[in-house]
């Protein structure tokens, strides 16, 4: 016979099941024994070795959280021995869109640039018209992986904030007829503005020339955001696919918006793959971006709604935990270079999302 516990609210009984059909019943268990259960669970539990479990698991487990510039050489491509994305294949490339504009403060802004990042002695980061080059002469030994331009609004008060018309998208000098002397400017062909229509022609532009010259990844970032180099280049290895795996990407300090319920880079620096680049740039008007917009007019916020409108899933990288750039305190040449001497400090590690802040102004119906 096999014994059957039912339950009682005095305790247990035990019944016995017959062959022969029915229960029969037996004697009656004392509350005791739920009293002994439970002492033989906690002595299950006493004999686990809590200190193993809470001992941590050895780094070599995980990816390394910090790669800090002083240790690139040991940890460069150190996430568990990954193999970079672009390994035995075309590498993958990244245009930089650096804003800028007319008058003595940006040109002078363009220069310390040029002095810095832009300027260091690593073929991968190159002025646009020299990848250009690179690509046409044979795309298979371009060195460049990294493009560079400063992106200026040089149409007249007649051009309309947004390209959208048959005009051409960029034009041969700034609006006082001043010609790029350096070789690194891109002159669009409309009015400035940076918070409607800048990034999503300089978009437009990229994207125009995308896939014609192999170009990945396109990223907008203010005159006064510093990157450091190196680490862009192993994020880009280590993070990045190349074409034509580079589908739907986006991403940058994350930010986010009450109004439209999405989560966007932050204009200091975004980046997205070229195909989001043309979506934003061609596909979506200048009124559909119009209609899209917030009511007070936020270009990185307006940016991210014109992103996630695509009707495919949209890969969003927050970067707040790996930020290669610095953005505060660096508004004088001063405190630019004085960050650049100090750029082994980088990635930043912040929070992810900033929940304080967020939670304060909205409880108030203040932001967007």
């Amino acid at each position: 016979m096999a014994p059957l516990l039912l339950s009682k609210s005095q305790g247990f009984k035990v019944r016995h099941y017959s062959e022969r059909g029915g229960l029969h019943h037996s004697k009656k268990l004392p509350g005791l024994a739920i009293v002994l259960l439970g002492l033989a669970m906690l002595a299950g539990l006493v004999s686990v070795d809590w200190q193993r479990i809470d001992r941590p698991v050895p780094m070599k487990s995980f990816p390394l959280t910090y790669r800090e510039l002083s240790r690139m050489e040991e940890n460069l491509h150190a996430y568990n021995n990954e193999t970079p994305l672009g390994f035995g294949s075309a590498r993958t490339s990244m245009l930089l869109g650096i804003f800028s504009t007319n008058g003595a403060k940006y040109r002078n802004r363009r220069e310390y640039i040029r002095d810095t990042y832009v300027g260091i002695d690593d073929p991968r980061i190159c002025k646009l018209s020299e990848y250009i080059r690179q690509v046409e002469d044979n795309p298979l030994t371009a060195i460049c992986q990294v493009p560079y331009t400063f992106i200026i609004a040089a149409g007249g008060s007649d051009r309309p904030y947004d390209h959208d018309d048959s005009e051409p998208l960029t034009v041969d000098t700034d609006t006082l007829s001043d010609v790029d002397s350096e070789g690194d400017c891109t002159y669009l062909n409309i009015r400035e503005s940076m918070e409607d229509g800048k990034s999503t022609s300089f978009f437009k532009f990229g994207a125009s020339i995308g896939k014609k010259y192999n170009i990945d990844y396109i990223t907008k970032l203010d005159d006064d955001t510093l990157v450091n180099p190196l680490l862009l280049f192993q994020f880009i290895e280590d993070e990045l696919p190349p074409a034509p795996f580079n589908r739907r990407i986006y991403g940058g300090r994350g930010w986010m918006t009450r109004s439209k319920n999405i989560m966007y880079g932050a204009g200091q620096l975004y980046f997205m793959s070229t195909d989001v680049a043309h979506y934003v740039g061609h596909t979506l008007t200048a009124e559909d971006r119009k209609n899209m917009s917030h009511d007070r007019k936020t270009e990185d916020a307006d940016m991210g709604v014109f992103v996630f409108s695509n009707p495919g899933p949209i890969k969003f990288m927050n970067l707040a935990l790996n930020q290669w750039w610095i953005h505060h305190e660096t508004k004088t040449e001063d405190q630019f270079r004085r960050a650049w001497d100090k750029r082994g400090g980088l990635p930043l590690h912040e929070r992810s999302i900033v929940w304080d802040h967020f939670c304060k102004y909205w409880s108030l119906n203040i932001g967007m």
